[in-house]
């Protein structure tokens, strides 16, 4: 009985010594980093955006996604939009004044072919902070091994809005980037 005990303790010691510790990944199992190729496609959507291109944002977008804005009104009530991926394409595509959201701290969850991207952000509307709040994305691997259209695709967006101006949020989000345009 001994000597079965020794065996399995070391067999135990062994393949224990040969795991990664938690949050590591193994160059050897991933041809690449999947928060990587997830932040990307996220990336993605707001450099298009930013240039206000339609087939840019269908790139990343699938037609059918939930968009979701929460804010609340004057009198603290929460209120939402909603809108699906075919037609925040459409509409935030069309030509208009310049865009830039930026998100910092990102938390991303793989899992398989679905993924999780949350993080503060803040958007900028011309030169101006016109809101921040929080995005909580979730994006599914889509596509097989041949297809052209494999890759991660946003399949909801359910985001916060802090309308209150560029102090508020910075007091909101310590975190908060430097001013792209200011320099603070």
């Amino acid at each position: 009985m001994r000597q079965i005990s020794s065996f399995i303790l070391v067999i135990i010691v062994a393949f224990g010594s040969c795991t990664n510790p938690p949050n590591q990944t193994s160059e050897l199992h991933l041809p690449y980093d999947e928060t990587a190729a997830v932040a990307d496609a996220v990336q993605h959507i707001f450099e298009g955006l930013a240039v206000h291109d339609s087939a840019m944002l269908a790139e990343v977008v699938l037609p059918d996604a939930n968009f979701q804005r929460w804010s609340t009104d004057s009198t603290g009530t929460w209120r939402t939009v909603n809108m699906d991926g075919a037609s925040f394409t459409s509409r935030l595509g069309q030509p208009g004044p310049a865009y830039l959201e930026r998100t910092w701290e990102p938390n991303i969850r793989v899992d398989g072919d679905v993924a999780i991207f949350s993080a503060p952000y803040d958007f900028w509307v011309e030169q101006t902070c016109s809101h921040c709040g929080y995005d909580a994305i979730t994006l599914l691997r889509v596509g097989d091994e041949t297809s052209d259209f494999r890759g991660w695709r946003i399949a909801s967006l359910t985001y916060t809005v802090d309308a209150s101006g560029e102090e508020s949020c910075r007091k909101r989000f310590a975190g908060m980037p430097k001013s792209p345009f200011l320099g603070y």
